[in-house]
């Protein structure tokens, strides 16, 4: 939203979301479609209608929708780990998920790489997210070894880091080790790729900008999240089929 949100938390208001941009290479798969990916927005939808609010899909690169969100032009994102950088610009409400992030490699690369070290001295780039959190062990990396940039490719979300593995532009890519289980029960792809090793395990939150959300709605949204945890809502969320929200319905269109 450009402008802020009304005093009154529960008056209407409109969430707006990033979603992954789709427009790659088709072998990949589709993130939004994932049955994890949509159990998130899905959770998103119950906790903002709790507070009289609708969510609005909008596809964009991660790194532009994280400075959106800093901006207060884009109202929340899902699957964010949370930094003491990012806490400057945003709300932690959750968390919604534990993600471990895992190395996803084609089948030519020896299972016997089980560290970054040993990822690293392979030949070929290296598919991140841009602005995305890997853990402690990856960012002292980066920081020790500037010239690792340049193994980098810095995709626009997940859907073109798998893209550039499957095109055979990277030599792996850093997941989300639910999302890669999904995707790796296709045959095509099972049959190709496969995870090498964890890099960072963290729980991940809704971040909501700290320009478009005021307290009063954050206390609301953080007192609803913990009665969907307390009734048992979180949980059916995870474990039955989806329910038909206005996220999942805009993401199958």
């Amino acid at each position: 939203m450009s402008n802020r949100l009304a005093a009154e938390p529960l008056s209407p208001c409109q969430f707006t979301v990033r979603v992954e941009s789709e427009r790659q290479h088709a072998a990949a798969g589709s993130h939004n479609n994932t049955q994890v990916s949509q159990q998130f927005y899905a959770m998103l939808d119950s906790l903002a209608a709790k507070v009289n609010c609708k969510v609005q899909p909008v596809a964009l690169p991660a790194g532009r929708a994280i400075k959106m969100l800093e901006q207060g032009t884009l109202d929340v994102m899902v699957g964010m780990s949370e930094t003491a950088e990012r806490t400057s610009y945003s709300y932690f409400v959750g968390p919604h998920h534990t993600e471990r992030m895992v190395v996803i490699a084609s089948q030519s690369v020896a299972d016997s790489v089980t560290s970054l070290e040993q990822l690293l001295a392979l030949d070929g780039a290296i598919s991140v997210a841009e602005g995305a959190y890997y853990g402690p062990t990856w960012q002292q990396l980066l920081q020790d070894n500037p010239a690792i940039q340049a193994r980098l490719f810095a995709a626009s979300g997940n859907q073109q880091k798998l893209a550039m593995l499957v095109s055979g532009r990277v030599v792996a890519s850093l997941e989300d080790e639910a999302i890669v289980d999904e995707l790796l029960k296709r045959d095509d792809l099972k049959s190709q790729y496969r995870k090498l090793f964890v890099i960072h395990e963290n729980p991940v939150y809704f971040a909501f900008s700290r320009q478009s959300v005021n307290q009063a709605l954050l206390s609301q949204l953080q007192q609803q999240w913990q009665l969907m945890l307390t009734s048992g809502e979180v949980e059916r969320l995870r474990q039955s089929p989806l329910p038909a929200t206005a996220i999942s319905t805009a993401l199958s269109d």
